[in-house]
């Protein structure tokens, strides 16, 4: 027989319910449809996987690299093979022997790369160049040791007296002073950037510590947190976007960040934190609150969001790291690419210089007739004028080889590639990114799907205690 009293049966009705209440915090009716829909949501959602896209366009870019490298060194490595020719066979005009072209060439290249031929003097570029090299080290770059070296001997290289030479562009299409000052421009704005993200990084820190003194004396309000989420906010905005951004800062900020986030999802259980007096974990709740909404960093004991909720922040700065991590490996890739175009110019220069330097003992004699070639001097019985004419036709083929073909791979194909895969990889992060922020929100409307008071259940309870009028309404 049901109960009569109505205080008796509104206590049976609170007994029943509260259970459900405790589990969710409110009271709401269970659908078999929204559970259907939410549980195929993450179903589907699990699925999404972005891996084979950006692959395929990873792949992509790699052959394009390759096949664009081989167009350029078929391109020179032809140019090369013609210029080699020629020297070996000479051509049948006014003073176009093998030696005179060579030699010509040489005058004409290191004009155009390095500012003058050194084949006047007794100091060589090619000296210079190896000292540079022998004096760069862990502390000292070659570009920085290479700027020196000149500062204080070009002037010694000396140009052969009288000597005409004709103005030609260099094949790889940029000097030693150009690739100089762009490697160590781009050296020096790095270190200008991990200097200032520090510097924000320990601006971060102490507004974080004085948020926690705040807390620990009673005198913080949500107003401080939102003050913090401004700051953080404006050092990310100034990290990226444009062509001075920082990538620095965002790594830094971001990391600090999520070092503290790691330590509250340590601290924390269901009901709370273990230990309300840890201020640097409520300073983070407070700082979660600024940014999403949820958590109470000044309940007693301090709210802590929801465990999806901080997942949902920790995807967000893990965004942010690894954004941060992708910019500066793309700086530093560029400084890299900036410091290899320097090295090969730096061939370009060496091997000119040697080729210069190795047909000296052979510059006048012995005599070749304007069809002549060098060949006819590499098959001279004298040694000494064998190995000259051999040597300097190699090094002249190695300052295509080595210096004018790779520099010019990397400055039309190689750092042109740098920003289509630096945005490709953004393109991935991104994509990561939000499946990881979205998935852990799905996962929570899955388990609200889940959940809920199943309302036939409800209707026969409300029967049995004779409501029947709100009975009817819910079946």
């Amino acid at each position: 027989m049901p109960p009569t009293s109505p205080f008796l049966r509104c206590a049976l009705v609170a007994a029943f319910l509260t259970p459900a209440l405790g589990g969710c915090g409110s009271f709401y009716l269970h659908s078999d449809a929204a559970k259907e829909a939410t549980a195929r949501a993450q179903t589907e959602i699990d699925k999404v996987s972005l891996t084979a896209v950006f692959d395929n366009e990873t792949a992509y870019l790699n052959e394009l690299e390759k096949r664009e490298n081989a167009a350029v060194a078929d391109s020179l490595a032809a140019q090369r093979d013609a210029e080699l020719l020629d020297m070996l066979q000479g051509l049948d005009e006014e003073d176009s022997d093998g030696r005179t072209l060579m030699v010509e060439s040489i005058d004409q290249y290191l004009q155009a790369v390095a500012g003058t031929s050194d084949r006047g003097g007794e100091t060589k570029l090619w000296q210079l160049i190896d000292q540079a090299h022998n004096l760069a080290g862990s502390k000292k770059t070659f570009a920085e040791t290479l700027a020196a070296t000149l500062s204080t001997k070009r002037s010694l290289v000396k140009a052969p007296a009288g000597a005409s030479i004709a103005t030609v562009p260099s094949p790889a299409g940029i000097t030693l002073d150009r690739a100089l000052k762009d490697a160590q421009d781009a050296m020096d704005d790095l270190q200008k950037k991990q200097s200032a993200a520090k510097k924000a990084r320990d601006e971060l820190n102490e507004q974080l510590a004085q948020a926690e003194k705040s807390l620990a004396a009673g005198t913080a309000t949500q107003q401080t947190f939102t003050d913090l989420l401004t700051k953080v906010t404006g050092f990310l905005t100034q990290a990226k976007g444009t062509a001075t951004s920082n990538p620095y800062i965002a790594k830094y900020v971001s990391e600090s960040l999520l070092e503290r986030l790691d330590e509250l999802i340590k601290v924390t259980d269901p009901k709370g934190i273990d230990q309300p007096q840890d201020t640097k974990a409520r300073a983070t709740i407070g700082f979660v609150h600024a940014a999403f909404g949820v958590g109470d960093a000044f309940a007693k004991p301090p709210r802590v969001p929801h465990p999806n909720a901080l997942a949902a922040t920790k995807a967000w700065l893990q965004y942010e790291a690894s954004d941060a991590d992708l910019q500066v490996a793309l700086a530093t890739s560029k400084v890299t690419v900036k410091q290899a175009i320097l090295a090969a110019v730096g061939e370009q220069v060496y091997y000119l210089s040697r080729a210069g330097d190795a047909l000296k003992p052979i510059a006048t004699k012995p005599p070749l007739e304007r069809s002549e070639g060098l060949a006819k001097l590499i098959a001279d019985k004298k040694p000494a004028t064998s190995r000259a004419a051999s040597a300097g036709l190699n090094d002249y083929a190695s300052a295509w080889t080595k210096g004018f073909i790779p520099a010019q791979q990397l400055t039309e194909v190689t750092e042109p590639l740098i920003d289509r895969r630096g945005k490709l990889q953004a393109s991935r992060k991104s994509g990561e990114a939000w499946l990881g922020t979205l998935k852990p929100a799905v996962a929570t409307l899955a388990a609200y799907g889940e959940g809920g008071f199943d309302p036939h259940v409800l209707a026969e309870l409300l029967q049995t205690l004779g409501i029947g009028a709100i009975a009817s309404g819910v079946n």
